[in-house]
Protein backbone atom coordinates (compact mmCIF):
# COMPACT_ATOMS: atom_id res chain seq x y z
CA UNK A 1 0.00 0.00 0.00
CA UNK A 2 2.21 2.81 -1.32
CA UNK A 3 1.55 6.15 0.36
CA UNK A 4 2.95 9.59 0.96
CA UNK A 5 3.08 10.73 4.57
CA UNK A 6 3.61 13.95 6.52
CA UNK A 7 3.93 13.89 10.32
CA UNK A 8 2.85 17.49 10.95
CA UNK A 9 -0.40 18.55 9.25
CA UNK A 10 -0.25 22.11 7.85
CA UNK A 11 -1.78 24.75 10.12
CA UNK A 12 -2.23 22.31 12.97
CA UNK A 13 -2.71 23.69 16.51
CA UNK A 14 -1.47 20.82 18.71
CA UNK A 15 -3.18 22.09 21.84
CA UNK A 16 -6.59 23.19 20.65
CA UNK A 17 -9.90 21.40 20.18
CA UNK A 18 -10.51 20.17 16.64
CA UNK A 19 -13.24 19.10 14.24
CA UNK A 20 -13.83 15.45 13.38
CA UNK A 21 -16.50 13.44 11.54
CA UNK A 22 -19.33 12.39 13.84
CA UNK A 23 -20.23 9.45 11.61
CA UNK A 24 -19.96 8.12 8.07
CA UNK A 25 -21.12 9.99 4.96
CA UNK A 26 -21.05 9.08 1.28
CA UNK A 27 -21.35 10.91 -2.03
CA UNK A 28 -21.46 9.72 -5.64
CA UNK A 29 -20.57 11.59 -8.80
CA UNK A 30 -20.13 10.56 -12.45
CA UNK A 31 -17.57 12.25 -14.71
CA UNK A 32 -17.44 11.30 -18.42
CA UNK A 33 -18.57 7.78 -17.67
CA UNK A 34 -16.31 7.16 -14.66
CA UNK A 35 -18.20 6.61 -11.41
CA UNK A 36 -16.79 7.90 -8.12
CA UNK A 37 -17.92 6.88 -4.63
CA UNK A 38 -16.53 9.08 -1.84
CA UNK A 39 -16.65 8.11 1.83
CA UNK A 40 -15.73 10.23 4.85
CA UNK A 41 -15.67 8.70 8.32
CA UNK A 42 -14.05 9.08 11.76
CA UNK A 43 -10.77 7.30 12.41
CA UNK A 44 -8.46 7.66 15.41
CA UNK A 45 -5.52 5.36 14.79
CA UNK A 46 -3.24 4.31 11.96
CA UNK A 47 -4.03 0.65 12.49
CA UNK A 48 -7.74 1.41 12.24
CA UNK A 49 -7.19 3.42 9.05
CA UNK A 50 -5.19 0.60 7.45
CA UNK A 51 -7.84 -1.95 8.40
CA UNK A 52 -10.66 0.16 6.96
CA UNK A 53 -8.73 0.76 3.72
CA UNK A 54 -8.21 -2.99 3.29
CA UNK A 55 -11.90 -3.56 4.02
CA UNK A 56 -12.94 -1.10 1.29
CA UNK A 57 -10.47 -2.68 -1.15
CA UNK A 58 -12.10 -6.06 -0.52
CA UNK A 59 -15.64 -4.68 -0.67
CA UNK A 60 -15.03 -2.83 -3.94
CA UNK A 61 -12.74 -5.40 -5.54
CA UNK A 62 -14.37 -4.69 -8.91
CA UNK A 63 -13.29 -1.02 -8.83
CA UNK A 64 -10.44 0.36 -10.92
CA UNK A 65 -8.93 2.35 -8.03
CA UNK A 66 -9.54 2.68 -4.29
CA UNK A 67 -7.74 5.90 -3.33
CA UNK A 68 -7.55 7.31 0.18
CA UNK A 69 -6.20 9.84 2.67
CA UNK A 70 -6.29 10.27 6.41
CA UNK A 71 -5.56 13.03 8.91
CA UNK A 72 -4.97 11.89 12.50
CA UNK A 73 -4.67 13.71 15.82
CA UNK A 74 -4.85 10.80 18.32
CA UNK A 75 -1.36 9.51 17.73
CA UNK A 76 2.07 9.75 19.32
CA UNK A 77 3.02 11.23 15.93
CA UNK A 78 -0.09 12.89 14.47
CA UNK A 79 0.00 13.40 10.74
CA UNK A 80 -1.41 12.73 7.32
CA UNK A 81 -1.05 10.03 4.69
CA UNK A 82 -2.54 9.56 1.25
CA UNK A 83 -2.35 7.19 -1.71
CA UNK A 84 -3.10 7.50 -5.43
CA UNK A 85 -3.62 3.71 -5.59
CA UNK A 86 -2.44 3.45 -9.19
CA UNK A 87 -3.70 6.79 -10.49
CA UNK A 88 -1.02 9.20 -11.81
CA UNK A 89 0.98 10.63 -8.91
CA UNK A 90 -0.70 13.57 -7.21
CA UNK A 91 -4.06 13.20 -8.95
CA UNK A 92 -6.08 11.37 -6.28
CA UNK A 93 -4.59 11.26 -2.77
CA UNK A 94 -3.58 14.93 -2.74
CA UNK A 95 -7.05 16.28 -3.65
CA UNK A 96 -8.65 13.89 -1.14
CA UNK A 97 -6.43 15.06 1.75
CA UNK A 98 -6.89 18.62 0.51
CA UNK A 99 -10.66 18.34 0.92
CA UNK A 100 -10.21 17.07 4.49
CA UNK A 101 -7.83 19.96 5.24
CA UNK A 102 -10.19 22.55 3.75
CA UNK A 103 -12.95 21.31 6.05
CA UNK A 104 -10.56 21.37 9.03
CA UNK A 105 -11.23 17.69 9.76
CA UNK A 106 -8.82 15.55 11.77
CA UNK A 107 -9.17 11.97 12.98
CA UNK A 108 -10.77 11.55 9.58
CA UNK A 109 -10.45 8.97 6.82
CA UNK A 110 -11.40 9.78 3.23
CA UNK A 111 -11.89 7.07 0.60
CA UNK A 112 -12.71 7.62 -3.08
CA UNK A 113 -13.52 4.55 -5.18
CA UNK A 114 -13.38 4.89 -8.98
CA UNK A 115 -14.85 2.70 -11.66
CA UNK A 116 -13.27 3.66 -15.00
CA UNK A 117 -15.87 4.60 -17.60
CA UNK A 118 -13.81 4.21 -20.75
CA UNK A 119 -12.74 7.84 -21.23
CA UNK A 120 -9.45 9.13 -19.81
CA UNK A 121 -9.87 12.33 -17.76
CA UNK A 122 -6.29 13.61 -17.86
CA UNK A 123 -4.40 14.93 -14.83
CA UNK A 124 -6.53 18.02 -14.42
CA UNK A 125 -9.75 16.10 -14.84
CA UNK A 126 -8.71 13.48 -12.30
CA UNK A 127 -7.71 16.07 -9.70
CA UNK A 128 -11.00 17.91 -10.17
CA UNK A 129 -13.07 14.70 -9.98
CA UNK A 130 -11.39 13.34 -6.83
CA UNK A 131 -11.58 16.73 -5.12
CA UNK A 132 -15.23 17.22 -6.02
CA UNK A 133 -16.21 13.73 -4.88
CA UNK A 134 -14.48 14.11 -1.50
CA UNK A 135 -15.83 17.62 -0.97
CA UNK A 136 -19.37 16.35 -1.49
CA UNK A 137 -18.87 13.59 1.09
CA UNK A 138 -17.35 16.08 3.55
CA UNK A 139 -20.34 18.39 3.11
CA UNK A 140 -22.66 15.49 4.01
CA UNK A 141 -20.86 14.36 7.16
CA UNK A 142 -21.94 15.43 10.65
CA UNK A 143 -19.08 17.33 12.30
CA UNK A 144 -18.31 17.29 16.02
CA UNK A 145 -15.69 19.04 18.16
CA UNK A 146 -13.22 16.89 20.08
CA UNK A 147 -10.45 17.54 22.57
CA UNK A 148 -6.93 16.47 21.53
CA UNK A 149 -6.01 13.08 23.00
CA UNK A 150 -2.75 11.32 23.75
CA UNK A 151 -1.83 7.69 24.31
CA UNK A 152 -0.30 6.99 27.73
CA UNK A 153 0.58 3.91 29.77
CA UNK A 154 -0.56 3.59 33.39
CA UNK A 155 1.66 1.19 35.34
CA UNK A 156 1.25 -0.28 38.81
CA UNK A 157 2.23 -3.37 40.81
CA UNK A 158 0.37 -6.42 39.49
CA UNK A 159 -1.44 -6.78 42.81
CA UNK A 160 -3.02 -3.35 42.23
CA UNK A 161 -4.68 -4.16 38.89
CA UNK A 162 -8.11 -3.71 40.49
CA UNK A 163 -7.28 -0.22 41.76
CA UNK A 164 -5.91 0.66 38.33
CA UNK A 165 -9.09 -0.37 36.53
CA UNK A 166 -11.29 1.44 39.06
CA UNK A 167 -9.24 4.60 38.65
CA UNK A 168 -9.50 4.58 34.85
CA UNK A 169 -13.25 3.95 34.86
CA UNK A 170 -15.06 7.24 34.35
CA UNK A 171 -11.96 9.27 33.42
CA UNK A 172 -12.82 9.48 29.73
CA UNK A 173 -9.96 7.09 28.96
CA UNK A 174 -10.29 4.73 25.99
CA UNK A 175 -8.69 1.34 26.67
CA UNK A 176 -6.21 0.32 23.95
CA UNK A 177 -4.00 -2.44 25.36
CA UNK A 178 -2.87 -4.21 28.53
CA UNK A 179 0.40 -5.95 29.33
CA UNK A 180 1.80 -7.60 32.41
CA UNK A 181 4.96 -9.09 33.90
CA UNK A 182 5.29 -11.05 37.09
CA UNK A 183 5.47 -7.87 39.17
CA UNK A 184 3.94 -5.03 37.10
CA UNK A 185 0.89 -4.38 34.95
CA UNK A 186 0.50 -1.67 32.34
CA UNK A 187 -2.68 -0.37 30.70
CA UNK A 188 -2.41 1.72 27.54
CA UNK A 189 -5.20 4.26 27.14
CA UNK A 190 -6.12 7.23 24.99
CA UNK A 191 -6.98 10.23 27.14
CA UNK A 192 -7.82 13.92 26.58
CA UNK A 193 -4.51 15.80 26.90
CA UNK A 194 -5.82 18.24 29.49
CA UNK A 195 -6.72 15.37 31.86
CA UNK A 196 -3.29 13.74 31.90
CA UNK A 197 -1.86 15.70 34.85
CA UNK A 198 -4.95 15.03 36.95
CA UNK A 199 -4.83 11.31 36.15
CA UNK A 200 -1.16 11.16 37.13
CA UNK A 201 -1.90 12.70 40.53
CA UNK A 202 -4.81 10.29 41.08
CA UNK A 203 -2.69 7.31 39.99
CA UNK A 204 0.08 8.12 42.46
CA UNK A 205 -2.47 8.58 45.27
CA UNK A 206 -4.44 5.41 44.43
CA UNK A 207 -1.29 3.26 44.31
CA UNK A 208 0.36 4.91 47.31
CA UNK A 209 3.24 6.11 45.16
CA UNK A 210 3.90 2.77 43.49
CA UNK A 211 2.20 3.60 40.20
CA UNK A 212 3.62 5.50 37.25
CA UNK A 213 2.25 7.25 34.21
CA UNK A 214 4.40 6.93 31.09
CA UNK A 215 3.94 9.76 28.62
CA UNK A 216 5.10 9.81 24.99
CA UNK A 217 8.34 11.74 24.52
CA UNK A 218 6.62 14.03 22.00
CA UNK A 219 2.93 13.59 21.13
CA UNK A 220 2.84 16.66 18.87
CA UNK A 221 4.89 15.09 16.07
CA UNK A 222 8.34 15.48 14.58
CA UNK A 223 9.88 16.70 11.38
CA UNK A 224 7.97 16.37 8.15
CA UNK A 225 8.96 13.46 5.93
CA UNK A 226 7.71 12.50 2.49
CA UNK A 227 8.22 9.40 0.46
CA UNK A 228 6.51 6.99 -1.89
Amino acid sequence: MSATESHVPPGRDPGGDFLTPGGLAQARITVRGSRFLAICEPCRRREQASERIREYERRYHDATHVCWAWRLRSETEPGEAWSDAGEPAGTAGVPIVGALRSAGLENALGIVVRWFGGTKLGRGGLIKAYREAMQEAVEQVAVVTEMPRVEIVCEAPAAMIGELHRLLTGTGAEYLDQSATRDRVGITVSLPVRLVDTLEEQLIAATRGEGALIRPADHTGGESTDGE
